[in-house]
């Protein structure tokens, strides 16, 4: 009776400690591995961008299928962007190598960088292959599949594109009188153009989750007013789109 409770009591364990593994929101584990062509690829060293990671299997048929397409709709996408990075981690150690890398890399195309026995970082992150993730600027996982990558890849751009805003936001290009005040805010936030009808305003939260998207219905005015009421403290990301002109900025709430 006695070592079926200890049983018991140990399976429980394990149940929730495998329950809970690494979330979205959580900082991301720091890893370090070796590329295919000899350098290193430590996710720290990367801090202040955005990071994809596709981790694959060298030989798993639906990560050869799935190739081709991170690297056109994803990579292909961002990679001219200052703020972003994609790494490749082949988590099937016991046949990762410079061959079996090559020949995934020659049958996808992917031009990004590849990783070699990357098995233990996919343990760190508690997932597997055929997986997609992102990892913010500061170090935060702020997306993990849990599906394979050919049914990810909508939810994966999205996340990218929404934390490539929150991050080295460029300030250019802002219409002449354009001002959100009061900033920090509390309950009422006003947003005056400077002139140009406001078409859309959007908000999102620090994990680059979108909280807030208005079209403004009727004759669009330059000056807008949102109600702050029910927003946790913090900073959030806002958007606003006019005729001629997106401006993104930061908004720190706070009561």
């Amino acid at each position: 009776m006695k070592n079926a409770i200890l049983m018991t009591t140990f399976c429980l364990f394990f149940v929730t400690v495998m329950v809970q593994g690494q979330q979205v929101g959580d900082p991301a584990p720091d890893f370090e591995v070796n590329l295919l062509g000899g350098d290193t690829f430590k996710l720290s060293d990367h801090s202040g961008k955005v990071v994809m990671v596709f981790l694959f299997g060298n030989t798993c048929p639906n990560c050869l299928a799935v190739g081709p397409d991170i690297e056109v709709q994803i990579y292909q996408r961002f990679k001219d962007h200052p703020h972003f990075e994609a790494v490749g981690l082949d988590t099937w150690n016991s046949s990762s190598n410079q061959s079996s890398v090559t020949g995934f890399r020659e049958s996808t195309g992917i031009t990004f960088p590849l990783a070699l026995m990357a098995g233990d970082v996919a343990a760190s992150f508690e997932t597997t292959y055929d997986r997609l993730m992102v990892i913010n600027s500061d170090g935060i996982l702020v997306h993990k599949g849990l599906v394979v990558a050919a049914n990810d890849i909508s939810n994966t751009i999205e996340a990218v594109n929404q934390n490539l805003a929150l991050t080295g936001l460029d300030r250019t290009g802002i219409p002449a009188g354009f001002v959100v005040y009061p900033n920090p805010a509390t309950d009422l936030l006003t947003i005056d153009s400077g002139g140009e009808p406001i078409k859309r305003f959007r908000m999102y939260d620090s994990h680059g989750k979108r909280v807030y998207d208005m079209y403004v219905s009727g004759i669009p005015s330059p000056v807008l007013e949102i109600s702050l009421d029910g927003y946790e403290p913090g900073v959030y990301l806002y958007s606003v789109t006019t005729d001629n002109s997106n401006v993104s900025g930061k908004l720190i709430i706070q009561y």
